[in-house]
């Protein structure tokens, strides 16, 4: 059974708000760890760590001449997904990784100041070129996914292949539209987020309205609080840690091998992982080493069917 492929997500490189600091020198081990276990694709963004992302991870990768590396374009750098927007982060991207070209580029979100049909005209012609050998898209409602494969089509534009979106077992909102459009378009679905931001580790078990956030992501952080600290969530979370430990099985390997090997992914799609240490990059990738062989209990799959219909987001 040909698995999804595995990419090593570099959001933490640099960001004060990740569990533990990843700096250069935990990158360079983190990215070898990567590679010697055979896998080839990198994703990073120009936002990421206000632009130090792309830095550490130039640095991490140059050992490494056969790594396959995607970046984004973001709306809120410069002149936003506009033509010169793009062209203006595509070379400060470029620039930062010490790179000509990358395998796989990115729009990284809507941008409501600057045309999408504009955006795809600008990325075809990156294609061409011969800069980037794929466009994505990530975080687009699937709406604007199908209205970005239709400009493709009546513009003979070169449509987007990849699109980047969370999924995991409490998240699976992709399943009811999202993934269908991608397959009809012969787009690629990359998750992110597999552990709903380290819920899924079964670190986080207080109730959402407790005053003790455990320290990571999820402490003062605007952006994950409201999006996985809810209520439905940690009902859901009960559920799944309960028919785990009814079969002694982590929760983080479960959520490996359900989507690795249960859910919608396919063997073109990816699955993004990411780490805010050596160790915990290492436990990642053995739990995706073991979900190729391993099996997961009925019951732990009736599971998380079941608590789709509890999640909301």
């Amino acid at each position: 059974m040909k698995l999804p492929r595995i990419y090593l997500g570099t959001m933490t490189f640099g960001w004060d708000q990740a569990s533990t600091f990843v700096d250069s020198s935990i990158a360079i081990s983190m990215v070898s760890v990567f590679a010697s276990s055979g896998h080839t694709h990198i994703d990073t963004a120009r936002i990421y760590s206000s632009g130090a992302c792309e830095a550490i991870v130039a640095s991490s990768i140059s050992n490494y001449p056969n790594l396959l590396i995607g970046t984004k374009a973001h709306p809120s750098e410069g002149k936003g997904l506009s033509t010169r927007g793009i062209q203006e982060q595509f070379s400060t991207s470029t620039a930062a990784l010490k790179l000509k070209t990358v395998e796989e580029y990115y729009l990284h979100q809507p941008d409501t100041s600057n045309d999408l049909l504009e955006s795809l005209i600008e990325a075809d012609k990156m294609v061409k070129s011969g800069t980037i050998k794929k466009i994505g898209l990530s975080n687009y409602h699937s709406s604007e996914v199908q209205r970005a494969f239709d400009l493709c089509s009546s513009h003979n534009l070169t449509p987007p292949t990849l699109y980047q979106g969370i999924y995991n077992p409490l998240n699976r909102m992709i399943e009811e539209d999202l993934i269908h459009v991608l397959r009809n378009n012969d787009c690629a679905f990359i998750a992110y987020n597999p552990l709903a931001a380290g819920l899924l580790t079964g670190r986080h078990t207080a109730p959402p309205d407790s005053s003790e956030i455990v320290p990571g992501r999820f402490k003062n952080n605007p952006n994950y609080l409201p999006r996985f600290y809810t209520t439905e969530n940690f009902q859901a979370l009960k559920t799944i840690i309960d028919a785990c430990e009814n079969h002694e099985i982590e929760i983080t390997d479960a959520s490996y091998m359900w989507l690795l090997r249960y859910s919608v992914l396919g063997e073109n799609d990816g699955l993004l992982i990411g780490a805010s240490s050596l160790g915990q990059l290492e436990g990642n990738l053995k739990a995706c080493k073991e979900a190729e062989e391993g099996e997961l209990p009925e019951e732990v799959r009736a599971f998380n069917d079941e608590i789709f219909e509890m999640t909301i987001f």
